[in-house]
């Protein structure tokens, strides 16, 4: 029996942000169209990636602070990602 492990979208933010996800008051993470980000949301058949989790990791220090999120799906809206965060799961 094969067992499938969460898939995380993992997205490196400054302190700021990080706050005001964690206040519940940012609720979608924006981020420009480009290859990085194209790679990251959608396979090589254009098809949209399933993720289970966002994790946001406040730089890039090994000790970081970190929080895991729903993740709920994203749109692209001109020429940006809107990314969208669901409930808080951990929050380190």
């Amino acid at each position: 029996m094969k067992i499938e492990l969460p898939s995380i979208l993992k997205i490196v933010i400054k302190g700021e942000w990080y706050d005001e996800i964690a206040a519940k008051k940012k609720i979608i993470e924006y981020r420009e169209v480009k290859d990085f980000w194209i790679r990251r949301l959608y396979d090589n058949n254009g098809k949209k990636r399933h993720y289970d989790y966002i994790e946001f990791i406040n730089g890039y220090n090994s000790d970081a602070r970190r929080m895991l999120t729903w993740y709920e799906g994203f749109r692209k809206k001109g020429d940006h990602f809107e990314i969208y965060i669901g409930k808080i799961v951990r929050n380190d």
